[in-house]
């Protein structure tokens, strides 16, 4: 294979990056705090807001901060994560804000046959199926669709009579009870049935991902479908 190199000087916006990456985490702009407008940053750093921009354009890409439009530029809360990090609900960890409610609903029935086939189940099995929105205030987060058979409910202290045991196992136990999970995830765009429970324009860029969690003796025993809207949240995942 060829390869051609050439030698090129440093572009200027990769020094405003570098001084702002430096301030960011020297605490000049604490974790949780907006910054000071594109014009009051321009000239903190001597450049014009076109430089700025690309600076804070490969901020955004790393994390380092979120951009949100009519809203400013934020700088999210550190991750503190580690390798021996337990598995958590993807959705409750939003980097801007916190969830203040969610919205869910559910049914039983046969499982659907990707759910079949990714669960390890028989046609006359039953599941709980859930769909649940999370909201931040009045702001709509993302939401999750979630399935898990009827099999696993002793397992998890699941009351099918008790609403509120429906909400703790599909927000936090099956978490807590998971020994391993496995991760697909995609880039989609909003359609009719995502819009419906976002509350977003169709065509709407969204990360899907799929979870399959297993317990300790390697069954899985529940399936996630986390629909996110990516300006609310950063993803970072640790591999062992």
């Amino acid at each position: 294979m060829k390869t051609n190199l050439r030698s090129e000087t440093m572009p200027t916006y990769l020094g405003v990056y570098n001084s702002l990456y430096t301030d960011i985490m020297n605490g000049v702009y604490p974790p949780e705090t907006y910054l000071p407008g594109e014009t009051a940053l321009s000239e903190t750093y001597g450049v014009s807001r076109n430089t700025l921009r690309q600076a804070l354009a490969i901020l955004n890409e790393d994390g380092l901060i979120i951009k949100s439009q009519g809203k400013g530029t934020f700088v999210p809360p550190r991750s503190k994560a580690t390798a021996e990090e337990p598995i958590t609900n993807l959705m409750m960890s939003p980097k801007k804000c916190h969830v203040t409610e969610t919205i869910l609903s559910y049914n039983y029935g046969s499982p659907t046959d990707i759910a079949r086939n990714k669960l390890e189940l028989s046609k006359n099995d039953i599941v709980l199926a859930c769909n649940c929105v999370y909201k931040s205030e009045e702001t709509i987060l993302g939401y999750t669709f979630t399935q898990i058979p009827a099999a696993f409910f002793p397992d998890l202290d699941l009351n099918t009579a008790n609403q509120d045991s429906i909400r703790t196992t599909v927000l936090e136990t099956v978490f807590c009870h998971a020994a391993k999970e496995t991760l697909t995830i995609k880039l989609i765009y909003a359609n009719e049935m995502e819009v419906e429970f976002l509350k977003t324009p169709v065509g709407t860029p969204l990360i899907l991902i799929e979870s399959i969690y297993s317990n300790k003796a390697g069954r899985p025993f529940a399936r996630y479908k986390f629909y996110i809207l990516p300006e609310y949240y950063h993803l970072e995942f640790t591999r062992k």
